[in-house]
């Protein structure tokens, strides 16, 4: 194994050094014979330098593997490389074609815009979070869709609805138009594509994102409390104009809607309530 001839500047002592291991002893301090200053130590006696060692590429990378081998990390730090590792727009693109993840992504992005961005559809603060300008009318659209609020006074309006509802299609028409897009669901996955660096969450294997209803629900009829009548025996219609009539009661003129009069077994009727208004009873 051809060898090189190596000092330490510090005692001026040489040693012979495998050339593969080279790099190990820089690292320890020790220099070729040839670049040592001595600057008045007496060279070492009897040494015999090949000049052919000089023209020889060292390879390091043996003593390169070796140190990466015998680094030491912290949990913490490989838990750092890999999470940062596979936050990726191609990784975030997959997660979104999950349309769960999608509505969940949506959402958190509009939730990430101040209640003032939100109600002027802006994007003025430029703080980095939400819907970037070119897309707070789209994305503040896209998230009342989803998370039922409106955007004026933040409240919760309207029923939840996922981006492939039956209804979506229609509803961003216009939007999916300008854009050359054919679904509700391609528009806003051009929208969270377009922030992904603020979607890392929606990658991790357990994060399931919000399962919306995709049909109206079908709104049930309470059963209404059945109207009590009152019959107001001596009544006479003086005149009926418009969507009322007045009546003769009690030697007063009183208007009642007419909708609310009915005539039954030859006397008018009215709610209890109504006559109860207008002391008829």
């Amino acid at each position: 194994m051809k060898t090189i001839t190596m000092i330490n500047p510090k005692t001026s002592n040489s040693y012979e050094i495998p050339v593969p291991e080279m790099m190990d002893y820089m690292l320890q301090g020790l220099v070729p014979f040839d670049t040592a200053d001595n600057n008045g130590c007496q060279e070492p006696e009897d040494i015999s330098l090949d000049d052919e060692i000089y023209r020889v590429d060292v390879d390091a990378s043996e003593a390169v593997d070796r140190d990466i081998e015998t680094a030491c990390f912290n949990e913490e730090t490989v838990e750092e490389i890999v999470k940062e590792s596979d936050h990726t727009k191609e990784n975030v693109i997959t997660a979104l074609r999950d349309i769960n993840k999608l509505n969940a992504a949506i959402a958190w992005l509009g939730d990430l815009q101040t209640e003032d961005e939100m109600l002027a559809g802006t994007a003025s603060h430029l703080n980095g979070q939400g819907f970037s300008a070119a897309f707070a009318r789209t994305g503040r659209r896209l998230w009342q869709w989803i998370t039922g609020k409106d955007a004026k006074t933040m409240e919760e309006r309207w029923e939840k609805k996922c981006l492939s509802h039956k209804r979506a299609n229609a509803a961003f028409q216009r939007q999916t138009r300008n854009y050359e897009f054919s679904t509700a669901i391609e528009l806003a996955q051009y929208v969270a594509a377009f922030h992904w660096r603020q979607l890392e969450h929606i990658i991790a294997a357990d994060f399931e994102g919000m399962d919306l209803t995709k049909v109206d629900l079908k709104k049930t009829v309470k059963n209404s409390k059945p109207i009590d009548w009152t019959d107001i025996t001596g009544a006479r219609v003086i005149q009926v104009k418009g969507g009322g009539t007045q009546l003769l009661w009690d030697s007063r003129r009183i208007w009642l809607p007419t909708s609310q009069l009915k005539m039954q077994n030859g006397a008018y009727r009215i709610p209890t309530w109504l006559a109860q208004k207008n002391d008829m009873v």
